[in-house]
């Protein structure tokens, strides 16, 4: 990594080394991301040495995510009001210490509690990571310190099964899995006292969000330009700044409530969570609208509501992450417990999925810039036309071909992905209201993580309810495939929908231009009276003159010299 121009600490005091928290701040947001990717692959060893039933087992996938979740935009508005260097501290530390409590724990339920605690610090640490990001670093050298950000949230996904993998198979799985937790110990331990010294102490200025407080991450912060409009602390300046603690926990009651049912089927306290759920929704809208008028930030501004190009691009977004969490759950237990392959050999399948999002990646501004929104759906299009071939795989051919398909398919998919994740997001975020751009930014991710978590409880739900051998394991594999389907389906459906408002609006734009031109050409060819022409009471009236062609325009340069005038 070569050196960071345009370093600076315009709103801290006391950075030591720019270069060195960069580093800091993409080390603590790899292991964080990387800790994402990795426990999927873990899930058959640790119900297995837990002793954990499917319920248990969803719980452990999804509460990571749910946390994650709901920890983002506090976590970020508390970064504007406390500082950034302690949240950060705070979110790793509390990583890190329930990282050791889920490698020492033998009951499900504590590990568990566990992970939602990891989410949650991870969750806090992440936003306060851009956000000194871009108080450190100004100009060219944000745009590259906030690309290299979004390279090891790439590098973190492609990294994550195989490291998970190769934990898993050195030793007993059925103790192996504990290492993922433990990894992250020392990690913590040498991250902490680093952010001690080299993070810059915040001067908060009251009252006002500073740019990246959303928590918002990934490839939209790759493009200067769509950072400056997503964080454009002018954005944030009519409101005060505030942390909306009980619209987070309303939302994330929603999410619960949502599991539930997943999780349980439909069995009788299924239906009483569904109630929740219902008066937990009507809840987050009453207190959101209540916290808007008292000129306040919220999760959800009622300015998004009627913005169809931002709420269409998040149902895109949603879809989009809610498949990705599916298919890495289903496609993991299927070939880690249904087919019986090691962990790295379940890793290798994964890995080119996640290879070919990253390449696709570090092209799609080009593709988004010359196809826009049309080319978002056709790549869509794409990656559900490959669903259909991994089940194809995995149905007709033994486990070997069946593995090798399904990874050639998934560098496919992949590699349409990427083409949809990072342009889908500055479309969306650029059709945020005025005003509204932090908090459009915010909830955005916030959905995506919500979605994640639903997803992978329901994909590991189908399986394990199905067994893991045999013909039940490819039944399962194949409700998974029909899940994933009809998410791309919605984005599918959604992205047609905002690519068809987008024509017919430019189609109103052009139709009014070229009424625009014909009353002004009409306008031009009137009659002009003769009195206007020659001051003359009972002139002769002039035959129609073009405009310009003998009547000086007020404030239009004087005739030059020679120039023809038409009497």
């Amino acid at each position: 990594m070569g050196r960071i121009a345009g370093a600076s600490t315009p709103r801290t005091t006391g950075t030591p080394s720019p270069r060195a928290a960069l580093w800091l701040c993409l080390g603590a947001g790899f292991v964080t991301l990387l800790d994402q990717s990795v426990f999927v692959l873990a899930v058959p060893a640790m119900a297995a040495g837990l002793h954990a039933d499917s319920g248990q087992v969803q719980w452990i996938l999804a509460s990571y995510s749910l946390a994650f979740g709901v920890a983002l935009v506090p976590a970020g508005r508390l970064g504007d009001l406390l500082g950034r260097r302690k949240l950060f501290i705070a979110g790793i530390a509390v990583f890190g210490a329930f990282s050791l409590l889920g490698g020492l724990a033998s009951d499900p339920a504590v590990v568990i509690a566990a992970r939602l605690l990891q989410g949650l610090g991870a969750g806090t640490l992440n936003p306060q990571v851009l956000g000194l990001l871009q108080d450190i670093f100004t100009g060219s050298g944000r745009a590259k310190a906030l690309g290299y950000y979004a390279a090891a949230g790439g590098t973190a996904a492609v990294c994550g099964p195989l490291v998970g993998g190769i934990i898993l198979s050195a030793g007993d799985p059925a103790l192996s899995w504990r290492l993922l937790f433990l990894v992250n110990v020392p990690l913590v331990l040498v991250l902490v006292p680093l952010a001690l010294v080299y993070l810059p102490r915040a001067a908060p200025q009251p009252g006002q969000a500073r740019p990246g407080s959303t928590g918002t991450h990934g490839t939209d912060a790759t493009r200067s330009a769509s950072s400056s409009r997503i964080h454009d602390p002018s954005d944030a300046a009519p409101r005060r700044s505030s942390v909306d603690v009980p619209g987070a926990a309303l939302l994330g009651a929603v999410v619960v409530a949502s599991l539930v049912p997943t999780i349980y089927g439909p069995a009788p306290v299924a239906v009483v969570w569904m109630g929740v759920g219902a008066a937990a929704v009507l809840a987050f809208a009453a207190w959101e609208f209540s916290y808007h008028r008292r000129g306040r930030t919220p999760l959800l501004s009622p300015a998004l509501v009627t913005s169809p190009g931002y709420l269409l691009g998040t149902v895109v977004a949603l879809c989009q992450f809610g498949v990705g969490a599916a298919m890495a759950a289903v496609t993991s237990l299927y070939f880690l417990s249904g087919t019986g392959l090691p962990p790295l050999a379940a890793a290798a399948i994964l890995a080119p999925q996640a290879a070919g999002m990253l390449l696709a990646s570090s092209l799609s501004w080009r593709f988004v810039g010359r196809y826009g929104r049309t080319g978002i759906v056709a790549a869509i299009a794409a990656a559900l036309a490959c669903l259909p071939a991994k089940d194809w795989a995995v149905q007709g051919f033994d486990a070997g071909a069946a593995a090798a398909i399904v990874a050639g398919v998934g560098l496919l998919q992949g590699v349409a992905t990427g083409l949809v994740v990072a342009p889908n997001q500055a479309l969306t975020l650029a059709h945020a209201p005025q005003g509204a751009a932090g908090v459009a930014a915010g909830f955005y991710q916030l959905s995506q993580r919500f979605s994640a978590a639903l997803c992978s409880a329901a994909a590991a739900g189908m399986f394990l309810g199905e067994g893991a051998s045999g013909g039940n394991a490819r039944e399962a594999f194949h409700q998974g495939i029909v899940l994933c389907c009809a998410l791309l389906a919605a984005a599918l459906l959604a992205g047609t929908a905002d690519a068809v408002r987008i024509a017919v609006s430019a189609r109103k734009a052009r139709a009014a231009v070229a009424r625009s031109g014909k009353e002004s050409t009409t306008a031009a060819l009137a009659p002009v009276p003769a009195a206007s022409v020659s001051g003359a009471p009972g002139a002769r009236p002039a035959a129609p003159v073009a405009a310009g062609a003998g009547v000086r325009r007020a404030g239009s340069p004087a005739r030059g010299a020679g120039e023809r005038t038409d009497a």
